[in-house]
């Protein structure tokens, strides 16, 4: 008894003593005690609003807190990011966005009030289908006439998107054509939907998801997709790919990210929670009917694949000047 006693004791001192070096640490093991804030950057009913609140269901009854979704869009992702940069890396405020505010924004932009090195990627969540798209009614019954009819009618035609990366890749598009095209940015996929179904632009570049019921009540065309393959739900409309812009057919995510300096005990927390939500059949399937294809990427992987977009931005950004 004397021994367990004393083991007691040591144990209890230890204890006290790495609470009192490393409070910190400490504190992350009763991760979380408290609601945790989810700031999307882009409008709700677009891409990364429905699907991180997909996400963020299932993983609040697995850590037992409420997950509180706030959205704030503008600025391509920078209003939100410029948020979350200044929180405490405590676990209790993450970013959602994609890869126009964590890489085009950065060749972009040269006085943006967040730095890349801000962010803590955590996991990648889904791949977004991006597409080329018009109005039912529209003339044009692919990219081919669309880029023929801005040819005949120079800075007459006018496109839209929400996404930097989008923005970029469509642009550069333009450029290899050599067709000069009005682009408008919007602070969130659905914004463009209300663009394109108003007339206040010509075609369509960007996320499929809120458009996915236009598109299957055949109001709106898909003419194209700039993700590296098609989409098993919409089989018959080509990549960018298959009608000679291979260079553009890129795949789009959506991410979480929290400010840089979170302890490992959080994080792995945080990733494991949201990579078994993701494993759910159910999830999966609740996804793919927003319009996302679902697309867990860990840590180490999703740095990686941020750094390649990042550069790939960069030589794009080279060729336009």
């Amino acid at each position: 008894m004397k021994t367990l006693s004393f083991v007691t004791k040591l144990v209890s001192l230890l204890l006290t003593i790495v609470s009192f070096l490393f409070p910190s640490y400490v504190q992350s093991l009763d991760y979380p005690d408290k609601p945790i804030s989810v700031v999307i950057s882009f409008s709700p009913g677009g891409p990364a609003d429905l699907q991180a609140r997909i996400l963020a269901d299932v993983a609040s009854k697995e850590l037992k807190v409420p997950i509180i979704i706030t959205n704030k869009p503008g600025g391509g992702g920078g209003v939100a990011a410029s948020l979350v940069a200044t929180q405490k890396p405590d676990g209790y405020t993450l970013l959602v966005t994609n890869a126009g505010t964590m890489t085009a924004n950065f060749v972009l932009f040269s006085n943006l009030p967040y730095k890349r090195a801000d962010f803590q990627p955590l996991f990648m969540s889904n791949i977004v289908p991006v597409n080329i798209a018009v109005k039912a009614d529209s003339p044009w019954e692919t990219l081919k006439d669309f880029v023929d009819a801005a040819k005949k009618n120079p800075g007459k035609l006018r496109s839209g998107s929400a996404s930097a990366a989008i923005t970029m890749v469509w642009e550069g598009l333009l450029r290899q054509e050599g067709i000069d095209v009005t682009h408008l940015m919007y602070k969130g996929a659905a914004d463009s939907v209300v663009a394109i179904m108003g007339g206040h632009i010509d075609i369509f570049v960007d996320a499929l998801t809120p458009i996915v019921s236009q598109v299957d009540a055949r109001q709106i065309r898909l003419l194209a997709a700039m993700s590296s393959k098609r989409n098993k739900n919409y089989p018959d409309i080509p990549t960018l790919k298959e009608i000679g812009y291979s260079k553009f057919s890129k795949d789009f995510w959506n991410g979480f990210f929290a400010p840089t300096g979170l302890l490992d005990p959080i994080m792995k927390k945080i990733v494991h929670t949201f990579e078994k939500a993701l494993s759910q059949a159910d999830v999966q399937t609740r996804l793919e009917q927003a319009g996302v294809i679902p697309n867990f990427m860990g840590p180490k992987d999703f740095s990686k694949a941020i750094d390649e977009q990042y550069e790939f931005y960069m030589e794009l950004s080279k060729q336009k000047k």
